[in-house]
Order: C-alpha cells, then structure tokens, then sequence
C-alpha cells in the first residue's frame, strides 16, 4: 500500500508543474516584454510544486524500508506513473504552437520552456518508478 505514496508524488508533481507551464505561456503570450520574468517565476513555482513530491519520495521510501513488496504489488502504480509521463509529454508538446502569430524568438522560447516543463514534469516520476522497483523483491 506505501507504493501508492510514490504515486501520489508523481501526480502531484506532473499535474502542478504542467498547471505552472500553462499558466506561464499564457502569461508569455499576454505580455512578451516580461518573458525573463516569467520565466524566472517559472522556476520558483516548480521548486514550490517540487517541494512535497520529493518529500512524499523520501516518506515512501522510509515507510517501505521494513516492508516485503512483491513485484505483483508494483505492476499497478508503475502502469499509473507511466500513464502519468505519456499524459504530460502529450499535453506539453500539444502547446507548441499556442498562437498563430506568435513572433519566431517567442516560439523559440515556448520550445525551450517545453523541453524544460518535460525534464522537470518527469524527473519526479521517473524517481519514483526507481524507488518503487528497488522496494520490492
């Protein structure tokens, strides 16, 4: 049952850092001469949304450290983080053209700020998915 902690991780982590991602193009497509700032609050928020993921991470792995998991146990949270990653990748590269007329240097940006929503969206995950393999027998 603790494997479900690391899940929990994995959705609050994925859901909050694509509602950040969308609500920083947004604001990129509103005011594109406050890019750097918006970018900077970028990162502040993901560190903010990071913030419990990577302690529910460490409560998981604490909690399970006595606990004999079978690998039967783990298919299910593995297939939900899973499921979780292929949601995010989807969504963030589905915002990759979010407006018509959108000037070269701000898709530029949209596209950085894409691959960087989909290394810090997954890392989580992606540690869970170890945590979660490296618990059971």
């Amino acid at each position: 049952m603790y494997l479900y902690i690391f899940v929990l991780a994995a959705v609050i982590a994925v859901l909050g850092i694509i509602r950040v991602f969308r609500s920083t193009v947004d604001n990129m497509l509103t005011e594109p001469e406050k890019v750097q700032q918006y970018m900077s609050g970028f990162f502040t928020k993901v560190a903010l949304v990071e913030f419990l993921p990577i302690i529910l991470v460490i409560l998981g792995f604490v909690f399970l450290q006595g606990e004999q998991q079978e690998m039967a146990d783990a298919y299910v949270p593995i297939a939900i983080i899973v499921i979780l990653i292929i949601f995010n990748m989807f969504y963030v590269f589905s915002q990759r053209s979010p407006a018509g007329n959108v000037e070269q240097d701000m898709k530029q940006r949209i596209q950085t700020l894409i691959f960087l929503t989909i290394a810090l969206a997954n890392s989580i995950p992606f540690i869970a998915i170890i945590f979660i393999v490296l618990s059971v027998n």
